[in-house]
């Protein structure tokens, strides 16, 4: 059973993570003393450091909840609604937001920006140092071949998406020019002949009841073209943390 004890003994300022993807840079860079909850999801099968939250305290993002625990910061991505948010820093309580990002650069540089945030410098150079090295042991899969990534909803990424950045970064040359995240019917996919499918939750069972993923021409097509799946815990929220599932798709996956 969960303390609903704050930490006696915290060497900076305490937190709380209100989303998911908040409770990555939590878990990757702040000492478990100074963390009062994290989120509700942190324990989810997407989370990439679900193993660390185990035995932490897990709030939903209300405002009664976090308040009760005297946070002296709130982290989030998503997390918490405007009210939360606006009623936090009306009570002096820090709010550090956490950026989308676009490729693995802009997730290191994301790295050191929020370790100061959070009174986390040293976290962050650790993580830095772990990031660099598994990005060198990514190993080229891709060889050049054209890779198109592929949801169950229809959804594709580009060239200026971290899922594009992750696909080049495992040696792959992305099968079309479009930029950001785009959807691809049924009849175009058909038409277009990748090298490689690069497929996105299509492991989930809800995901795929409806949708132009199932189309028997779709399906059909996918499974006669070396396909592979990205790890959802690297896609569900993109970060530093993302380039240690990419390291071991490369090293476990030949498509």
């Amino acid at each position: 059973m969960l303390s609903d004890a704050a930490p006696a003994l915290a060497r900076g300022p305490t937190l709380v993570s209100l989303d998911e993807c908040a409770d990555q840079y939590v878990l990757g860079l702040v000492e478990r003393d100074r963390v009062l909850a994290l989120s509700d999801h942190a324990r989810y099968a997407d989370s990439w450091f679900r193993d660390r939250a185990q035995g932490m305290r897990r709030v939903k993002p209300r405002l009664e909840s976090v308040l009760a625990l005297h946070p002296d910061m709130a982290v989030r991505t998503w997390g918490g609604d405007l009210r939360l948010i606006q009623e936090l820093q009306r009570r002096g309580i820090k709010v550090v937001n956490i950026d989308d990002v676009q490729s693995f650069a802009a997730a290191r540089a994301q790295l050191f920006k929020v370790g100061a945030a959070l009174d986390a410098e040293a976290g962050a150079q650790i993580a830095a140092h772990r990031f660099d090295e598994a990005l060198a042991d990514v190993r080229n899969i891709g060889h050049g071949r054209s890779v198109l990534y592929y949801t169950p909803t229809g959804t594709s990424a580009g060239a200026d998406t971290l899922t594009g950045d992750m696909l080049t970064t495992l040696g792959f040359r992305l099968a079309t020019t479009q930029k950001g995240y785009f959807s691809i019917s049924p009849e175009a996919l058909i038409a277009m002949k990748p090298d490689v499918f690069a497929l996105g939750y299509y492991d989930d069972r809800y995901a795929m009841r409806r949708v132009p993923g199932r189309q028997p021409l779709v399906r059909a097509l996918i499974e006669k073209t070396p396909h592979f799946a990205l790890p959802d815990a690297a896609m569900a929220c993109g970060g530093w943390f993302s380039i240690y599932a990419l390291r071991d798709l490369s090293q476990e996956t030949t498509p």
